[in-house]
């Protein structure tokens, strides 16, 4: 009866050996598929974070931008005012020059030659003030979108994050009534 007792256990114990493996092979697997996740998890977070900064960076070097260029249509608008009045004063001289008596063609031509000047420095100086609007709208816009897209970057991040949190909880309650199972 012992013989017969310790040859059953002789050919269970290759069977209960390889279902201990196996289950031990299993948590392994398990632990390096959790470690695998959470590493993926992690890689994910950094670059994330990483986006996140850039994107900063970009809203920030675009407003010193707008800025600058702001400082610089207002200088513009100066000029431009300045302008406007010297190609007046210019106008003014010209026609009292057309309208005094005297036949004086060479300072008239000169003064004409000055108003010419000073309408093409005046339209220069309108027509680098329309680049300068047109610049100033383009970094809005840049801004705008860089917010709207930094915004979307922190709520997927956000979600993520709510996401791996859940998972995380999941597992600890499977694990905790894997536990009661085996108790």
């Amino acid at each position: 009866m012992k013989t017969r007792h310790i040859l059953i256990l002789l050919m269970l114990l290759p069977i209960l050996t390889n279902a201990q493996f196996s289950s031990a092979q299993r948590q392994m697997q398990s632990s390096n598929a959790m470690f695998a996740q959470q590493n993926r998890m992690f890689m994910q977070q950094q670059q994330q974070q990483r986006d996140m900064n850039r994107m900063l960076h970009n809203v920030q070097t675009t407003e010193s931008k707008l800025a600058k260029e702001e400082r610089r249509q207002k200088k513009l608008e100066e000029k431009s005012i300045e302008k406007q009045a010297d190609l007046k004063t210019k106008q003014a001289q010209l026609a009292a020059l057309e309208s005094s008596n005297t036949d004086n063609k060479k300072e008239i031509e000169k003064a004409k030659k000055q108003v010419s000047k000073s309408e093409t420095k005046l339209n220069k100086s309108k027509t680098d003030l329309e680049s300068s609007s047109e610049k100033i709208e383009a970094l809005k816009k840049d801004i705008e979108s860089a917010k709207l897209k930094k915004e979307e970057l922190a709520k997927k991040q956000e979600e993520e994050k709510r996401i791996h949190e859940q998972e995380k909880a999941e597992k600890e309650e499977k694990k905790r009534l894997e536990k009661e199972v085996k108790n």
